[in-house]
């Protein structure tokens, strides 16, 4: 049975005759005899045969040639992927313990997670959540956190000076306490914490200014310092907290990962002395409150709180690789081993059943040994055998044959954090890991690793050198389950008996924790490793991106992304490079830690002067998901969007992103209404139907906001009127704006301007 492959070219022996063929008459007009017997159509042929041989030969690509083309165009197969998840421990009695970063917890099903810090818990629940949403009204959401509605926690993050109200009971003092965040956002996962961080690293390696200690030209002014390096910050969005003591007295956190309560993550809070209850908004029982205040800037969109936790720390699906080695009786280890937990030096003589026959311990420092931790430790005597517990696998040892294949005990393996270790005389080498061999040269120590199976390849001498003859090939890294570690929520909820967990937490810790733990969030974040196909699906992607645009636009038959199915834009990938107004609304709605709804580009237009034509000069005009009859772009997300833009134009265009102006257009008209339909709740339908159809985000006629620049046009709005159930016929129009005009007619629109719903005015007879 032959192998699948891939038909690059679909085309036949006949398809390449008939096609020569239909060129006869384009090229040799006076060549009429086209028939079997002609010399020209045996040439043909003969040459039809030739290039059906190449089409044959192009399709047997092997798999190991595709990794080779992807690579070379920048795109490896993904190693598996870890999921992430938060862990809350929930006490109901005695006093405050820590939980140390390591530790490590399980399912019911045995899928391992790890803590990623330390943690202290105290007993203390969240009782109630208030909300004043700048008016100065407090407002008790308790019962809807309760029920899993999603909590407007700020108000509508328009307005500085709302507020969050957390009570707790009891709330010890003084403490540091760790609040864990879940908050409903158009993109607020760890993925987009990483396109943030990732886009910071990007803008200070391509701002030279910067790295002078100068800002970048163009940017937003500079925020206040961050009270804390860990702290990420919104781009214009300020909170502050603050705990009552009788004042509200200011707290400095020690981390945000929330960025101002855009993304899930945990708040470390340190709660002074002095603490004392009080009674909030219609909560009756006094609490110890905390206060999270919006103090400068506003929000893309307002920030909804799914849940919010203490005593909540990160956890991964990953844990460290663990194996206990036989010390035989008589082995008598020199040197002095450190203590459980720690890092330990050695050298060794493993045999092939992997017992330690010659053990000795090298002062701490000792240079060409690694660190390995050391979890356990039974010296051997000259009668009973001993053990030892290393944070060490043992991949295999070595016949000192080429092209050797090993093969690591815990698999799937999480890539980046393996080392792996020949060990044989007291001399460690360590080898690097690479993507294949055929750069690796007879000096190179390198091999390659499937992180899914665990397979360890070594080289054959000439692309690789070989591992020396009877030397133990030795791992440290850490196992993970990949995308079967997306586990549900509520599924972490025992510890897990390990070598990890015996050094680091203590039996009755051990039992109380089993009590206590769990996640409140399902885990995310794992993903199986990547295939050829998977890998080469994401390149298409990528590099036809600017393509795949200009079809979609083709397919609405739009000139602008803006009046396109806003589902099917963000469904595909945003370009690497601005080359054309397409490509320039995308990324400007991929801009990493804003929420643009809207953006449309026009060429050789600048916004401080729209009546003149400005060649290489762009204009994107944004519009963000704000809850507003006027949604107003932030100077912060302005100059967000102006850096993400500048770092992906081509040479010699400059982009200007702006705000959009609204025109408010009032509708005035007499309705007359059918027979038995109610005035009141015609009319109350008249304006609701107007009010959607003028939105500036949701209105228009496709219903994809209402379009830059177009007029409003009086026969469009006598039609949302004469669709509304119980209206007759329309006696009366006339159409309003703010700029001071009054028609009967149409209302007319500049280019980069939105129009928005006014207090209508409705007459019913």
């Amino acid at each position: 049975m032959t192998l699948p492959l891939p038909n690059l070219d679909t085309r036949t022996w006949q398809d390449l005759v008939d096609e020569g063929r239909a060129l006869v008459p384009r090229y040799a007009p006076n060549w009429t005899d086209q028939n079997v017997h002609d010399p020209g159509i045996t040439l043909m042929e003969l040459f039809a045969w030739l290039a059906e041989m190449d089409i044959y030969r192009l399709n047997q690509v092997p798999v190991r040639h595709q990794l080779k083309f992807l690579e070379l165009i920048g795109y490896v197969p993904r190693p598996p992927q870890t999921a992430h998840t938060m862990l809350t421990f929930s006490p109901i009695g005695g006093g405050t313990f820590t939980v140390p970063g390591g530790a490590e917890f399980e399912t019911s099903g045995f899928a391992p997670f790890q803590t990623l810090r330390d943690l202290a818990v105290y007993v203390t629940s969240l009782k109630a959540i208030v909300v004043d949403d700048g008016s100065g009204v407090l407002c008790d959401v308790t019962a809807d956190w309760l029920a899993g509605i999603p909590v407007a926690g700020l108000g509508t993050g328009l307005v500085d000076g709302a507020a969050l109200y957390l009570g707790f009971d009891p709330l010890p003092a003084p403490a540091m306490l760790s609040l864990g965040f879940r908050v409903s956002s158009c993109r607020n996962g760890e993925c987009e914490r990483r396109a943030i961080l990732c886009e910071a690293a990007l803008e200070r390696a391509h701002c030279r200014d910067t790295l002078l200690g100068n800002p970048c030209p163009g940017a937003a002014p500079a925020p206040p310092a961050s009270p804390s390096p860990s702290v990420l910050l919104h781009h214009s969005a300020r909170i502050a907290w603050e705990a009552f003591t009788g004042v509200w007295t200011p707290l400095v956190p020690l981390s945000d990962d929330t960025r101002a309560l855009t993304l899930d993550g945990i708040v470390e809070l340190p709660v002074p002395l002095g603490v004392a209850t009080s009674v909030i908004g219609g909560v009756v029982k006094p609490y110890f409150y905390l206060r999270c205040r919006l103090v400068l800037g506003t929000y893309d969109r307002r920030p909804l709180l799914l849940d919010v936790a203490p005593n909540t720390v990160y956890a991964r699906q990953a844990v460290p690789c663990a194996t206990t080695f036989q010390i035989p009786a008589g082995v008598v280890a020199s040197g002095v081993a450190p203590a459980p937990g720690g890092n330990a030096r050695f050298d060794a003589q493993i045999d092939f059943a992997g017992n330690f026959q010659s053990l000795a311990f090298q002062p701490p420092g000792t240079m060409g040994h690694p660190d390995i931790p050391l979890l356990a430790y039974q010296p051997a005597t000259a009668t009973t055998q001993g053990t030892i517990t290393l944070s060490l696998e043992r991949a295999g040892y070595s016949n000192g044959s080429p092209n050797q294949r090993m093969f690591l005990p815990g698999s799937p393996v999480e890539q980046r954090t393996l080392a792996l270790y020949t060990h044989a005389a007291g001399v460690w080498q360590e080898w690097e890991r690479r993507e294949d061999l055929d750069a690796s040269t007879r000096s190179s120590f390198h091999f390659v690793l499937d992180a899914t199976t665990g397979e360890v390849r070594f080289g054959d001498g000439e692309h690789g050198v070989v591992p020396p003859l009877g030397s133990s090939v030795l791992a440290v890294y850490r196992q993970t389950l990949a995308e079967q570690g997306n586990v549900l929520a509520g599924t972490i909820t025992r510890v897990r008996t390990s070598p990890w967990n015996t050094v680091l937490l203590s039996a009755t810790l051990q039992t109380t924790l089993a009590q206590i733990t769990t996640n409140r969030a399902a885990a995310s974040g794992g993903a199986a490793q990547e295939d050829v196909d998977g890998a080469a699906g994401r390149a298409v992607e990528v590099l036809h991106a600017h393509e795949r645009l200009v079809d979609l636009a083709d397919l609405y038959q739009a000139t602008t992304l803006d009046q396109v199915d806003p589902a099917a834009v963000r469904a595909l990938k945003a370009p690497t490079r601005a080359v054309n107004l397409l490509d320039i609304e995308r990324l400007a709605l991929a801009t990493p830690g804003s929420c643009v709804a809207r953006a449309q580009a026009w060429g050789c237009l600048d916004a401080a002067y729209p009546c003149l034509r400005t060649p290489g000069v762009v204009t994107v005009v944004i519009v963000p998901e704000a809850d507003s009859p006027k949604p107003m772009p932030s100077p912060g997300l302005i100059a967000l969007v102006q850096r993400y833009l500048d770092l992906r134009r081509i040479v010699c265009t400059r982009i200007v992103v702006a705000a959009p102006q609204y025109v408010t257009v009032t509708v005035t008209a007499q309705v007359a209404l059918v027979r038995g339909a109610s005035a009141q709740v015609v009319s109350g339908l008249v304006v609701r139907a107007l009010n959607q159809f003028l939105d500036p985000r949701t209105g228009g006629p496709a219903g994809f906001g209402w379009p830059f620049g177009r007029d409003v046009y009086r026969t469009e709005i006598l039609r949302v009127i004469q669709d509304v159930p119980g209206v007759d016929h329309v006696n009366s129009l006339t159409l309003a704006s703010d700029q001071g005009t009054t028609t009967c007619g149409n209302i007319s629109v500049c280019a980069t301007w939105l129009v928005t719903p006014g207090a209508h005015q409705i007459e019913t007879v």
